[in-house]
């Protein structure tokens, strides 16, 4: 039991650091945009941010989750 509790609380510490640098990821995402061209980068925003809804439970899995 006390092994399952490290477990979840390891996946929570890494979960919260993967998220932070996901949110830093976006943020220097950002200053890269420009007016024409740059759509690869909006689509890659918009992902990014997926996967952080993803990671602090606001969204459910995406494409295999359908229920």
């Amino acid at each position: 039991m006390k092994e399952l509790q490290k477990s979840k609380h390891r996946k929570l510490i890494n979960d919260l650091v993967r998220i932070n640098v996901l949110e830093e990821e976006v943020e220097y995402y950002k200053t890269l945009i420009r007016p024409t061209d740059t759509g690869h980068v909006h689509t890659a925003i918009n992902f990014i941010q997926d996967r952080i809804r993803i990671l602090k439970g606001r969204k459910k899995e995406w494409p295999f989750d359908v229920s």
